[in-house]
Formats: structure tokens, C-alpha cells, sequence
């Protein structure tokens, strides 16, 4: 509840604070009686939190005998709130109410996770539940969201141990999607012009070695295919030209192809994709099962663009670049240079996992709730990613690089393929295979994904320097780098770390500069659309670290082809969420109702006043800077955030700075000016986050 007279920044609301506190306690009692439903429609009248009034709600109903409604209540909050522990308190006993027993088992495994306690069956699910598909989907919830295929708790369960975790990976198998509406993921490996078989080969090795997970794997390259089980036989019926992705599960196995002039066998061989191009009704039969992809549709619609290249350069901070950019980057300046450039865009996050989903949903992370990095909690099926927007399309959707943060919770969901490692993404292996897979599919229209991590700067000595940067520096400098463990975001300044990051941007702009001029040679600039942007920028440049400073939220953003106005620098303010609602207007796809970005000034669109970057990490105080392009907003709470992804904003530190002055200590501005034009928009914005002093008890046991 605010003043109207601008005076102060946050009042909690004093009257809802108290109605929480009493239903608190009477649920704590169990007084779930008339006297609790009119206190529950006060703390609604009051403005109590949407998401604590359901949570009130389903206990009422459970306690009264109405599981199913329960559950209703009890799932809006979940879409609200996703890691609130009282949430999933509610739902596992309304779900094990309704025999939902593998819902409720997840929502046990996450407070288990949560809580870093061993997973173990409650006393009121069968045993009977644990069925092989239960167990994968315990797998992921109590795993790491990042990093897919990797397994860092795969379940199982035996007579004598009962439930068990040990680390692992989904190999040769199916990655678990509940309630999912395409095939799902089988998990093959990456074979590229090699020995068919041999990664197979090597993953089934090593797959189950100690710390096969902990090392990632060895930076082992997966292919990810939306596929469908053939128990031996599969008739294909063609439409038109397309082309099928097959995968075998046994070596040495032999797949016959039948057409009405075509009869002959191929072989197959585990966990390896191989693709046929079809032109008529085709039979496929086998000794084995096997596995059929879905399909790419070859053929050009003039309602879609031959290309579309969305490119994700992780970490690339345009507040350090922009103004070296012709000097480090010449092949991207090159071929930009007939663009649109942001050049003051802003990402919503400060590292990867929750700026990803937002440039993936057009959404900040506490309206999407892909914001803990220790919880694979799935993206709302009511919220349509970028990728599943290009699907419906019709484009052929390929994730032909990235690392893997958006399987388990469903933000890059619309791939139908996806070739992911966990660290080892170097552009200049991304141009090679996109450039590959174009010469094999020239003739459909396509989307993909590239998320290159050449520039991205990693804790030394854990993380291996590019040799050129080692070779290089003179020893003293060499020697520079600060032994760290602190995640990125919190690097130091070192001789080394810039060094590096610096010859990383070369690296990256060679790279680009062979697939620009592939693109430059095959397309003409009306059949492609080209976006380059980053999800956050670095610290190890900046003389007063911040976590939302300019060095780590100045980012990005770039586009080039089709309805792209042409040698334009553009000074609006726009932020990663605007990136969606962007390609939405330029590929005529529709945006939901939820999508919190804005489409740019430049294309006809209203634009937007404020930029928000904020600093969503549970466990650590809440940061936020609010920009416009002469001031900033400043706030950064007293209070840690709370799993949950809320705070307490009554003690929060509030000020006013000019842009080029933010944070620098005596230069705080206060006029009432700025009060009136900040305040009301940043509380806003601030909805969903700030808790209103109002904290459910941690849970007590899994």
C-alpha cells in the first residue's frame, strides 16, 4: 500500500500482512471453518498475494474433503509461484488425494531437492507408482535444470534400498515430457562424417563412471530428436518431399527401405541420426525397433522466410564492445552494416539461465518463473516459447548449438532437434554445421539456434584460457589470473580474464565472418532474417562491480534482412523480452497476452520508457536497476530473496542517478520529478516479487 504523494518509495500493505499471519495460523491449527473463508475474502479484498490466497484456499478444500478443487487452487498458485515449498505442500496431498501419484511424487522430489534431502516414498503412494517413466521424471526434478541430457540424480529403486540417486544421463532413451503434445526427445549422440557407432560406443562407456556427471560428461556433443518408437515397421506416408531422421538401437542393424522403386537395406546404428530424404509412401522395416524423427518438409511458402538465424552470443557486453566494435569485431560490423542496431538494449538478467527464458518467452523470469538455477520447474504450456511459434509456422526448427538450459523446463521446447553440449560451444563450429546442414536443406525454410560461448568468461584456474591468449601474454601477465571459485558474475579484473575475453571476440567474429558471407554468397537479403544478441555481459572490465551494471546488463542486440530498416543505430531503450515480440511482427506470428516485452519505436511500435535489469538469485540480496536514457533507478533490498523469488522491499535502499554516473556514491539526485515518473512504474514491476513481509514457514520434513 503506497503513498500518493510520492514520499517514499514502499509501505507494505500493513492490513493484508496481518489477515496472512492469522490464516497462517488458524491453518496451522486446523481451524479450517466458516471464520477461515471470511478472513481468506478479506485478505483477497484487502490485496492480499493472489498466489497465498489460493494456497489458503486448496488447504481449506483439502481439509474439507474436495480434493479436485484443491487442485485447481492449488495449480493457479503453482503458475503464479512455482518454487514456493507451501505450494508444493498443498498439491502432493491433493494430488495423492486424486491418485495422481506421479504429480504428487514430483512435487515431493522438488521440496527434496530443495531442501538437499534424499528422496524417499511416502507412506501414503504405492509402491506401484514408481513405474520406469515416474522415475525419470523424479530424475530431472531432482537434478540440475541446466545442462540436459545430464542426469545429477538419476532414481531408481530397489527392494532393499528403496528410492536411490547416483549421477547419470538420459542415453539412448527418452528425455521425460509429461503432458507433452509432440514426440519427445530421444537422446542420440552427435556423428558427424565419424564412425557410425563410435560415440554410441563411447557414451555407453563412460556413462556410468564416477563424476561422469560432476565433469559434464567430458563435454560430450548430444543430438536431441523429437522422435517416435518403430517396433520394426513404419509406414511413411509423403505428402510431398521430406526428410526423415532415423536412429537405430542395436548395432549392426539393418534397415530395409521400400518404395515402388526402391527396395534395398541401409544400416543403422545406436544413438546415431541418420536422415532420408522421401518422396513417395515409404515402408521401413527392421529386426529392431527403431527410432523416426520428425519430419523436415522440404518447400519454400512465400508467408515465410527461407532463414531465419537467431544467434545468441553468451556474455558479449555491448557497454564494453560498442565502441571497439569495427575494431574487434570487422566480419560482424562488416555484414551489419546494412542493419538495425540497439544501442540501448538492456537484458532483464545477469547470467544465462534466467535471461534465456526471457529471450525465449518474452517474459521477465518472476512472470515466467525461470528464475532458479537449482529447480527444473516447467515453463507454463499456456506460455509459447519462441521456437514452438516458428514450428506452427511451418519452419523447420534446429537448435544446431547450445548447452542445454532449456530441456527440462521447457523453454526451448519447440526444437525438434537440438545438438547440445555443456560447454563446448565455439562458434566457429557452429557456422561449419549450420552452414553443413543448409547445403543438405537448402529447400525448406528454417529457424535456428546458435548460443556460442567463445567470449564467455569462466572461474580460473577450473576453466581452461584459450591457448592463443597463454601463448601470448607476457608471464606477468599470464600469471594475473585470480584462483576463483565465485560464479561468473562475480570474476575479478585480471590482465588474463580481459586478454581473454578480448581474443574470444576475435575468435567469435572470424567464426561469424565464414557464415555471414555463406549467407551473404546463397541468400539475397530479402529471404533471410539474422538476429545477434547476448543474455548478459561481464564483469571483469568493471572498476566498481555491480551485479546490474552496465558491464553486466548493457548487452547486445542487432538485426539484419527482411523488413529490417537498413544503417540504422537506433538510441530507444528496449530489453531482451522486446526480442520476441520483435520477430513476431517481422514473421507474423501472434503474441500472447503475457508477454511482457514491447515491440520497438523503430518498427512502428509504442517502445518502451523503462528498461529493467534486476538480479532474481535466491539466497542473495535483491538488485534492481530501472533505466530510462537520461536517468536510473536504483534498489537493492536489505533481505536475502527467498527461493520463492521474493523479498521483503520494506528496507530496501532506493536512489536516483544520472545514466552516465549510476552507482557512483554523491551522485544521487532527488526530485520529485523522477519520484513521480519512477515510482509507480517501478512498483509495478515489482509485483510478484515483493513479498509484503509475508513468508510461509519452511517446510519441516520431505
Amino acid at each position: 500500500m503506497q503513498d500518493d504523494d510520492f514520499s517514499t518509495f514502499w509501505r507494505n500493505n500493513e492490513q493484508a500482512s496481518a489477515l496472512f499471519y492469522d490464516l497462517l495460523a488458524r491453518a496451522e491449527q486446523g481451524a479450517y471453518d466458516d471464520d477461515f473463508l471470511i478472513q481468506l475474502a478479506t485478505y483477497r479484498k484487502a490485496g492480499g498475494d493472489a498466489a497465498h490466497a489460493d494456497i489458503f484456499a486448496a488447504q481449506y478444500l483439502l481439509a474439507n474433503g474436495d480434493a479436485e478443487s484443491a487442485v485447481i487452487c492449488a495449480e493457479r498458485a503453482f503458475r503464479l509461484r512455482s518454487v514456493e515449498p507451501a505450494v508444493w505442500a498443498v498439491l502432493r496431498r491433493a494430488y495423492t488425494a486424486t491418485a495422481r501419484y506421479a504429480d504428487a511424487l514430483v512435487m515431493q522430489a522438488y521440496t527434496a531437492k530443495l531442501l538437499d534431502h534424499p528422496l524417499t516414498l511416502p507412506a501414503d503412494i504405492p509402491r506401484s507408482a514408481l513405474t520406469p517413466e515416474v522415475l525419470d521424471r523424479l530424475s530431472v526434478a531432482m537434478g540440475s535444470p541446466s545442462f540436459a541430457p545430464l542426469a545429477l540424480s538419476r532414481i531408481s529403486c530397489d527392494g532393499e534400498h528403496g528410492l536411490c540417486a547416483s549421477e547419470g544421463v538420459f542415453a539412448g532413451e527418452y528425455i521425460p515430457a509429461p503432458h507433452a503434445l509432440h514426440p519427445p526427445y530421444y537422446v542420440a549422440t552427435y556423428t558427424e562424417q565419424e564412425q557410425q557407432g563410435d560415440k554410441a560406443w563411447l557414451l555407453q562407456t563412460i556413462q556410468d563412471a564416477a563424476g561422469f556427471a560432476y565433469n559434464v560428461g567430458g563435454g560430450f556433443t548430444y543430438e536431441l530428436i523429437r522422435a517416435s518408437r518403430a517396433p520394426g515397421y513404419a509406414e511413411i506416408h509423403c505428402t510431398g518431399e521430406t526428410v526423415f531422421p532415423i536412429i537405430g538401437v542395436s548395432a549392426f542393424q539393418n534397415l530395409h527401405i521400400k518404395t515402388s522403386s526402391v527396395d534395398q537395406d541401409t544400416p543403422l546404428a545406436p544413438a546415431t541420426p541418420n536422415f532420408f530424404r522421401l518422396c513417395e509412401d515409404t515402408q521401413l522395416s527392421s529386426d529392431h525397433d527403431f527410432l523416426v524423427g520428425v519430419p523436415i518438409a522440404i518447400g519454400h511458402s512465400p508467408t515465410r522466410r527461407p532463414l531465419v538465424l537467431n544467434i545468441l552470443t553468451d556474455a558479449l557486453s555491448w557497454e564494453v564492445v560498442r565502441t571497439h566494435f569495427a575494431e574487434w569485431m570487422p566480419n560482424t560490423a562488416r555484414f551489419f552494416a546494412r542493419r538495425t542496431i540497439f544501442d540501448q538494449h538492456f537484458s532483464a538478467s545477469e547470467y544465462t539461465y534466467p535471461s534465456l527464458s526471457t529471450i525465449e518467452t518474452g517474459m521477465y523470469p518472476h512472470h515466467n518463473q525461470i528464475f532458479n538455477d537449482t529447480l527444473a520447474v516447467l515453463l507454463n504450456p499456456e506460455y509459447i516459447p519462441l521456437s514452438e511459434r516458428m514450428r506452427t509456422c511451418g519452419y523447420a526448427t534446429a537448435n544446431l548449438m547450445g548447452e542445454g538450459s532449456g530441456v527440462y523446463n521447457g523453454a526451448t521446447r519447440g526444437f525438434d532437434r537440438l545438438v547440445i553440449a555443456p560447454y563446448h560451444l565455439f562458434a566457429y563450429e557452429a557456422a561449419e554445421r549450420t552452414i553443413r546442414y543448409l547445403e543438405g536443406l537448402r529447400d525448406a525454410d528454417h529457424f535456428i539456434y546458435l548460443h556460442t560461448l567463445d567470449v564467455h568468461p569462466w572461474p580460473y584456474p577450473r576453466f581452461q584460457i584459450t591457448a592463443s591468449t597463454q601463448a601470448r601474454l607476457p608471464l606477468e601477465d599470464r600469471l594475473s589470473g585470480a584462483r576463483s571459485t565465485s560464479p561468473s558474475p562475480y570474476l575479478q579484473s585480471t590482465k588474463l580474464s580481459m586478454a581473454a575475453y578480448i581474443q574470444g571476440i576475435r575468435d567469435l567474429d572470424r567464426a561469424l565472418g565464414t557464415l555471414f558471407s555463406y549467407l551473404e554468397q546463397h541468400y539475397t537479403p530479402d529471404e533471410y532474417l539474422v538476429s545477434l544478441y547476448s543474455d548478459h555481459g561481464v564483469p571483469i572490465f568493471s572498476k566498481h562491480h555491480y551485479i546490474v551494471s552496465p558491464d553486466m546488463t548493457h548487452t547486445a542486440w542487432m538485426m539484419r534482412g527482411a523488413g529490417v530498416p537498413a544503417g540504422i543505430t537506433v538510441s530507444e531503450m528496449t530489453s531482451t523480452v522486446d526480442i520476441y515480440p520483435t520477430l513476431a511482427y517481422l514473421l507474423h506470428f501472434p503474441v500472447g497476452e503475457h508477454v511482457d516485452g514491447v515491440l520497438p519505436q523503430i518498427f512502428g511500435g509504442r517502445g518502451r520508457e523503462i528498461a529493467f535489469s534486476n538480479s532474481l538469485y535466491p539466497g542473495r540480496t535483491y538488485c534492481l536497476r530501472a533505466r530510462t536514457r537520461a536517468h536510473t533507478f536504483h534498489l537493492e533490498s536489505s533481505d536475502a530473496l527467498l527461493p520463492n523469488g521474493t523479498v521483503d522491499l520494506a528496507r530496501a535502499v532506493t536512489a536516483f542517478y544520472p545514466r552516465g554516473e549510476e552507482g557512483i556514491a554523491g551522485r544521487e539526485i532527488d526530485d520529485p520529478v523522477l519520484r513521480s515518473f519512477f515510482y509507480p512504474r517501478v512498483r509495478d514491476f515489482l509485483t510478484g516479487i515483493a513479498s509484503n513481509g509475508e513468508v510461509f514457514p519452511p517446510p519441516k520434513e520431505v
